[in-house]
């Protein structure tokens, strides 16, 4: 018989909760903080701008569901 080991699926095993929590909460605001800079400046005048707001907006949902999902387990 083959033995079966346990495999750990989490992309950060070696993290406690406590620190992958905050990771999420930080990543969160630093994600907010760009989204709101960028949606105050004139983004229809550069294309660069444009990205930076829609890639932001897709890192705080990114963000909060892993915040999500690290406190209903």
């Amino acid at each position: 018989m083959a033995d079966t080991k346990t495999t750990n699926t989490s992309l950060l095993p070696e993290m406690s909760s406590k620190t992958k929590k905050t990771l999420a909460k930080a990543g969160m605001a630093a994600s907010l903080g760009t989204l709101v800079a960028t949606g105050l400046m004139e983004t229809n005048k550069t294309e660069t701008l444009k990205k930076v707001h829609l890639w932001s907006g897709f890192a705080l949902v990114g963000f909060s569901y892993w915040h999500n999902s690290l406190y209903n387990k």
